[in-house]
């Protein structure tokens, strides 16, 4: 059976690869995801990939019957189009959890602390005290997404006394939240958070979920934070809410077109926290990502049961 590997990380891609040898794989390494792959790689039975998508159409390759991923997001992948080729997909659901959620944790703090005015100070030499540092004790949080990365993030803040709602399609996966309410009552509820949390797929529904509408019905000097897709948001709706000073700030990990374009007015807000779509990184990824791949391929092969399909 013949495989196709690939990812950004070379060392923890060849380490996949020779594992899958051992397994009675056909192994081919494909570094490079921007570079097509061969007439031979399209032959493959099982694609590992991060995006290769981007340049190789599903109907290109000839045996295909499973495709492991490397990220969680599905939007940017022809997952329809390879259910009607019968093409399994897993994805990597609950691989970037944890360092996401601590991700959340940080840029809160960071924000109710100010943390950018004693960078400045030091820059600067300066000594000057403030008198404004909020808790997280007792505010209250509305996270959009209970899965995996939303439950992860309110564990967090619970532990620092934060009440914490969940939005979601369906009320199911609420543990660690005070309440659970479906998306499409958001907008009645969300002034009554201090701060918001985007951590749901992106889809013609959650499309621009954040406009000017959504954002002026938020509580005023609230934070908003993304950490799931750009497209969740408007760029231009939520630059007119920091500007305006509706938002106290915004912590953004994810951007419609990354990446963010350098004349974007939004990398000169103060009240705006920018990250390069980096939040899922962390010490534990490499090793996580191999025990999900390697036990998924182990299955495929031997005919078990393949875990985060699709």
């Amino acid at each position: 059976m013949k495989a196709v590997i690939s990812g950004k990380k070379k060392a923890i891609g060849i380490y996949m690869a020779e594992e899958a040898k051992k397994m009675g794989y056909d192994v081919m390494y494909h570094e490079d995801e921007k570079v097509p792959l061969s007439y031979e790689e399209l032959g493959c039975d099982v694609l590992v990939q991060l995006n290769m998508f981007s340049c190789n159409k599903p109907e290109d390759f000839r045996n295909l019957k499973f495709v492991q991923a490397l990220m969680v997001g599905t939007d940017n992948q022809p997952i329809e189009k390879l259910k009607s080729m019968n093409v399994l997909y897993a994805s990597m659901k609950g691989v970037f959890d944890k360092p996401i959620a601590e991700f959340v944790i940080m840029r809160i703090l960071d924000i109710y602390k100010h943390m950018r005015t004693y960078e400045k100070q030091q820059k600067e030499h300066s000594w000057s005290k403030r008198f404004d540092l909020l808790e997280l004790s007792g505010k209250k949080a509305a996270i959009l997404g209970t899965g995996h990365i939303g439950t992860e993030t309110a564990k967090r803040l619970r532990a620092f006394e934060t009440i914490c709602d969940g939005f979601s399609r369906s009320l199911k996966n609420a543990e660690f939240f005070d309440n659970a309410y479906t998306i499409d009552t958001l907008k009645e509820k969300i002034g009554n958070y201090d701060i918001v949390i985007a951590a749901i797929p992106l889809t013609e529904d959650t499309y621009h979920l954040f406009n000017d509408d959504m954002f002026n019905a938020m509580r005023d000097n609230s934070v908003f934070i993304n950490i799931a897709r750009g497209g969740i948001q408007s760029e231009e709706a939520l630059y007119n809410a920091l500007k305006s000073g509706k938002l106290m700030a915004a912590a953004v990990d994810v951007f419609e077109k990354e990446p963010l374009d350098v004349n974007s007015p939004l990398w000169d807000l103060e009240n705006f926290f920018y990250s390069p779509h980096n939040s899922f990184n962390g010490d534990k990824n490499d090793e996580t990502i191999a025990k999900v791949v390697l036990g998924n391929l182990k299955a495929f092969i031997e005919g078990g049961k393949i875990n985060d399909l699709v």
